[in-house]
């Protein structure tokens, strides 16, 4: 877009008067809060792989298999902060170019002196002054254009964003897959191919806003919220599965049993004396055989 071609009035009005970069404030913040949480999300992962390792039982063990995710995650977190850096990137071009801009109320009043000057010349007497102030109108013009020239060279290298990769082959049965990753991921995709439109879009025409410009990718980020939780969820499961190797070091001779699945149903109650239990507690209950001594 030719910059030059717009009135000083129209690019510093539509940069003091629109929404300004808190929106892209607000982004680098998420960004960088949720590679916080990717990176301690990491480090649990190895600090309870690292222990499983040890204590796991058959040829290759289990807890290497989480090696891939693990990195995966790793690299993810690493461009989660990318983004964070590039979006407050962004919004410090934003107010590079407000800055560099001059405000609407030194423009209105070059403009109204200019007319004032008019209305008092009938004699060409203020012929200078006049030429004085077009000169300063013109000087504004040029540096309105330049602010957004660099505003719009700016943000397209905030908009270079590396794409989220997908994470790498699920196993069989890995308790620390992440179900929800390639919706998360593809919700990556969608926010970093928009952002860069964003961002031009808001250099290229101080009439569009940047709100308008990302809401398609309103629900994608809302879903990049999300990401650690399916990690909370499986770094639970580790935890439970090092305190089973635990119990299996200090008692060698006995094997710890995994804890079964208990079927939950609504209305299929069993009753035990006066009490209503699952179903599923008579069928494993095993009849109590009356100790010698104690009183039937």
């Amino acid at each position: 877009m030719n910059f030059t071609t717009l009135p000083p009035e129209i690019v510093s009005g539509q940069l003091h008067e629109g929404p300004g970069p808190g929106s892209l404030t607000e982004a680098a913040a998420a960004w960088a809060r949720l590679a916080t949480r990717l990176h301690t999300a990491v480090a649990d992962y190895r600090a309870v792989t690292s222990k499983l390792v040890a204590g796991w039982e058959g040829p290759a063990p289990a807890p290497d298999g989480a090696a891939p995710y693990v990195e995966w995650l790793s690299a993810t977190a690493i461009r989660a902060e990318q983004a964070a850096t590039q979006a407050a990137a962004a919004a410090s071009a934003h107010e590079a170019a407000l800055a560099a801009t001059v405000p609407p109320p030194s423009i209105a009043a070059n403009r109204v002196l200019l007319g004032s000057l008019i209305l008092a010349n009938p004699l060409g007497l203020a012929a200078p002054a006049i030429a004085d102030t077009e000169a300063e109108y013109e000087r504004m013009w040029a540096r309105g254009a330049a602010a957004m020239y660099a505003y719009a060279e700016a943000s397209a290298n905030a908009a270079a964003l590396t794409p989220f990769t997908l994470p790498p082959g699920r196993p069989a049965q890995g308790t620390w897959t992440l179900e929800s990753a390639p919706q998360v991921v593809e919700a990556g995709r969608q926010l970093i191919a928009a952002a860069p439109g964003a961002l031009r879009a808001l250099s290229s025409s101080p009439l569009a806003t940047f709100d308008v410009s990302l809401a398609p990718v309103t629900s994608p980020l809302s879903k990049l919220s999300s990401l650690t939780a399916p990690s909370d969820v499986a770094i639970a499961q580790l935890n439970s599965l090092n305190k089973a190797a635990a119990l299996q070091c200090l008692l060698p001779n006995r094997r710890v049993a995994r804890a079964a699945t208990i079927p939950v149903a609504v209305g299929r109650a069993t009753s035990v004396g006066g009490l209503s239990v699952p179903r599923a507690w008579a069928a494993a209950a095993a009849p109590l055989a009356v100790c010698p001594g104690t009183v039937a």
